[in-house]
């Protein structure tokens, strides 16, 4: 299974958000029973503070490679002057990574086809991981962010630039093919995010203010879901994941006009298309993943009066449940990627926890057995900190009630067991 991620994790405090084809339809509303979850069971692993202590640290984007092989990415301080950041877990402690020098903002998302090929893309740079250290891939000149990767193979890998609500210039869609780079053209430069199975059967939402479309490309073109449509009604599509062949599913808020609506998920079963509505109203959904037993675990952000961050559950049998994030003595928490490890039911959880005067980058585990690592740097992780345009079209430093983007040297290491 490949995905593409992005954007870094919501810190949610109330009335302040902070960030770190064929045919065929079936649909489902709520489900009459929904049930709540009496005590976290996603429990934090890890937390880092990059740099200076008002810097709002966090991780976007998380891949899971095995058990004994996963990447978190984010930045020091997203939303202002920072450098990315990159922790790579080795079955026993997450430990920091070095980056090429010179790079600014946050890397947003990442995918991986093996442990020696692994991509992050930022602000308009895409790096490379091939076993043994980063290298900077590619550049693009113009303004514009990455918003999404897929890496299929060392030679196949496609780049996502659209970002509709930003203002900012599309980067468009870009392929590589092991020697060079090659833009695509029509509907592709509309592509937000991905998700592959194979070189010929690639998974894609576009995003819009109407809400956006499901796209696939089968080797040759890409082309337009309309059978997705009816699923999808009136709904802001936000994150795509390609399970199988014959399993893909695309997840978005309803209405797609408005805060506080309620998370749409659609099934595709290779068949027809199904769609499952959430019992809670929250503000957006975040990115999410298989729960590799036929469901979907799906963080949310809440406002208003719900002050509790939670990570919704849609079981195989298609039942909701809902289970409050973790957040320690934080005072406000989001979780803005998952990441199923493979041939397991445990995931990993990237994003942040807000502090009195910043924020700390954060790893949460879900049926994990890992040490907990705690860890404070005064300086950017081996990367030079280049001044940062503010962020604002998403996740960081959004008023609730604002239009959303739907496109953000181990000093001290304590660790302690984490039960299962």
């Amino acid at each position: 299974m490949k995905r593409a991620q992005l954007i870094t994790g919501l810190l949610t405090t109330g009335l302040l958000t902070t960030g770190l084809p064929t045919t065929g339809l079936l649909t489902a509303g709520v489900p009459a029973q929904a049930a709540v979850a009496s005590a976290p069971d996603w429990k934090i692993v890890a937390t880092v503070h990059y740099g200076a202590g008002g810097n709002a640290s966090g991780y976007s984007a998380v891949v899971a490679l095995s058990k004994n092989a996963a990447w978190v990415f984010g930045g020091t301080n997203p939303g202002g002057a920072g450098s990315p950041a990159a922790e790579y877990w080795n079955g026993t402690r997450w430990r920091s990574s070095p980056l090429p020098p010179g790079l600014s903002d946050f890397l947003v998302a990442a995918d991986a086809s093996s442990v020696s090929n692994v991509w992050a893309v930022g602000d308009g740079y895409a790096l490379r991981w091939n076993g043994t250290k980063w290298s900077v891939a590619k550049t693009w000149p113009q303004p514009g962010r990455l918003t999404s990767v897929a890496a299929i193979s060392h030679d196949d890998v496609w780049a996502f630039g659209s970002s509709p609500f930003s203002g900012e210039v599309s980067l468009g869609t870009w392929h590589f093919n092991g020697r060079t780079w090659l833009r695509a053209t029509g509907l592709a430069n509309s592509i937000y995010r991905a998700s592959a199975v194979a070189r010929h059967d690639i998974w894609a939402i576009t995003a819009s203010t109407r809400g956006g479309t499901v796209t696939h490309y089968n080797g040759r073109t890409w082309e337009r879901v309309r059978s997705a449509a009816a699923a999808l009604a009136n709904t802001q599509l936000d994150d795509v994941l390609a399970v199988s062949r014959t399993s893909v599913w695309v997840s978005g808020i309803s209405p797609a006009s408005g805060q506080n609506g309620r998370v749409v998920l659609g099934h595709w079963d290779g068949s027809r298309w199904k769609r499952f509505v959430s019992p809670w109203a929250v503000q957006q959904p975040e990115r999410f993943a298989s729960d590799g037993a036929g469901g979907i675990w799906i963080p949310v952000v809440t406002g208003g009066r719900e002050t509790a961050t939670w990570i919704l559950h849609l079981s195989r049998a298609r039942h909701w449940t809902r289970t409050p994030i973790a957040a320690g003595s934080a005072g406000g928490v989001g979780i803005g990627d998952l990441a199923l490890i493979p041939g397991t039911t445990s995931l990993w959880g990237s994003g942040g926890l807000l502090t009195a005067a910043g924020g700390d980058a954060t790893i949460w585990a879900h049926l994990v057995v890992a040490g907990r690592s705690v860890r404070k740097t005064t300086e950017p992780p081996r990367v030079a900190a280049v001044q940062a345009h503010a962020i604002q079209d998403h996740s960081a430093m959004r008023q609730p009630g604002a239009r959303r983007d739907p496109v953000q040297d181990d000093r001290f290491r304590e660790r302690t067991p984490v039960p299962e």
